[in-house]
């Protein structure tokens, strides 16, 4: 049994005007995958987990990945589709190839192309044009028809914030080898359902979405249903393919295809009758108001209390520089010097404030600016004075700069890189134990664990930025209409 497997990675906002390009991404091609790619929150290694098991031989292709951010970039994507198309035919030349297993995001955008993964697979199944394919996609992905006509099985994360990757490769890859072992095609029904949800109103350990992945994991334990899953697309892109999907996979043995067009069906119903049920699981406020909350619960002597500013969330591929929420923070100076702790805000991505602090060095006094450099509508120059505390070099998977600034008694994260504010070994890597702040604000929309399990309370702030929570203020252009929740009468 040969197997060819790849994975591309991207969650693409394109109202982000970055364009990401190869600098971004993490890239391994062949064999490195096998050797330095097998990342634990990664689809792909669930893959070749599952494939070792059954003693397959593996193809390896291309494996890249980068946070979430603008479009990418035209080149770099033409780049790494030729990449894995040229392996495929070498490995097609040297003998047969039985299956495919792709580890895919489901809303990467390419500039001046739109939808990736679709691309990609229709490229890939004009070299291996017979045989079964599967895929295993992010949780918010926005589902094509065409990428349904070209997959045999697909099946997507299950949990949010995501914590099942490397299952949902398992899956994917238990998928291809039952139907290679059986001589059954895969079959898989798709019911779009005209809805946007802002990524914070679905997670998954709250309802609607408890109940609604039950109702997916039930139609699981049906004979030969593969997969049920539910995709909750992507609401920070703005394409004609965007909205909520229920997808379920199922061996055709003759009687499945019946039953699971009725699941589909079923389940769609079920998530549109609880559309209204959708909320924000975490209090909630306009920036303002999130600030006053914060301060009241801290001066009650309540730590650490979060304030996610999640209209500039750089997870969910916004630029990490508006200034919307700082601008709050500094009108509130007199207040804030008055906190028994530092208020920690984690943090910016702003490259050419890092390159100043690390030319100054630790313990120097300057004048820069943060914010402003991508996000011109919601973010501003803002001009600080500021001490250098702290200068970490290359740190994590992209190499980023690191720089902790203190102003008065504002403690500021700032980044080289467009990364994560949730890797639980940032702050760390600063000499920062969060729990010894009584405010902390953090470019996130839901916590990430690592906060949750410390946060005495998380406040999410609908602050100004490219992600943006209040989906229906935004100015979609191609998104198809009507669409609930910006129409009523969808």
């Amino acid at each position: 049994m040969k197997i060819l497997v790849g994975g591309m990675n991207h969650e693409s906002n394109t109202f982000n005007p970055i364009i990401t390009t190869e600098d971004d991404f993490l890239t391994f091609r062949g064999d490195e995958i096998l050797e330095r790619g097998l990342n634990p929150g990664y689809s792909l290694t669930g893959i070749i987990k599952r494939l070792r098991e059954e003693g397959a031989e593996i193809v390896p292709t291309v494996l890249c990945r980068a946070v979430p951010n603008g479009p990418v970039s035209a080149s770099f994507y033409k780049k790494i589709k030729d990449d894995i198309l040229t392996r495929a035919r070498e490995a097609l030349s040297k003998g047969e190839i039985h299956g495919i297993c792709l580890a895919l995001h489901g809303s990467m955008k390419v500039e001046g192309l739109g939808n990736a993964e679709e691309d990609l697979c229709l490229a890939l199944r004009e070299v291996l044009a017979q045989i079964p394919m599967t895929l295993a996609l992010d949780m918010h992905a926005s589902i094509t028809p065409g990428l349904v006509e070209t997959a045999d099985g697909i099946v997507g994360y299950k949990t949010a914030p995501h914590t099942d990757s490397a299952e949902t490769g398992y899956r994917a890859a238990d998928m291809l080898i039952r139907a290679l072992k059986t001589g059954l095609p895969l079959k898989t029904y798709y019911e779009k359902i005209p809805m946007l949800i802002a990524g914070e109103k679905s997670e998954t350990d709250a309802e609607p979405m408890v109940s609604l992945i039950k109702a997916c994991i039930t139609a699981e334990s049906e004979p030969s249903i593969l997969s049920a899953s539910l995709f909750m697309g992507f609401p920070w892109a703005d394409d004609e393919h965007n909205g909520v999907a229920v997808l379920l996979t199922c061996l055709d043995d003759g009687r499945a295809p019946e039953r699971a067009e009725e699941l589909t069906k079923e389940i769609a119903a079920s998530v549109w009758e609880r559309r209204r049920d959708f909320k924000f699981r975490a209090e909630h406020y306009g920036t303002k108001a999130a600030l006053e909350a914060a301060y009241s619960y801290a001066e009650a002597g309540e730590k650490p209390i979060f304030i996610s500013d999640s209209g500039d969330n750089p997870t969910a591929g916004s630029t990490g520089d508006s200034t919307d929420l700082l601008e709050a923070i500094i009108s509130t100076m007199d207040r804030l010097d008055k906190l028994p702790t530092p208020f920690l805000y984690s943090g910016f991505f702003d490259a050419p404030a890092v390159a100043c602090c690390i030319k100054a060095g630790e313990g120097a006094g300057l004048s820069i600016t943060i914010g402003g450099n991508w996000d011109t509508i919601n973010g501003k120059k803002i001009p600080l004075k500021v001490r250098v505390k702290k200068i970490v070099r290359d740190y994590g998977p992209y190499k980023s700069d690191l720089a902790l600034i203190m102003h008065r008694n504002l403690l500021i994260v700032i980044t080289s890189k467009h990364i994560g504010f949730g890797d639980p070994a940032l702050l760390p890597s600063l000499g920062i134990n969060p729990e010894d702040h009584c405010l902390i604000a953090v470019k996130l929309g839901y916590l990430e664990p690592c906060f949750r399990k410390i946060a005495r309370r998380a406040i999410l702030a609908t602050t100004k930025g490219y992600s943006n929570e209040i989906i229906e203020s935004i100015p979609y252009k191609k998104v198809k209409r009507p669409v609930f929740p910006l129409d009523e009468d969808a």
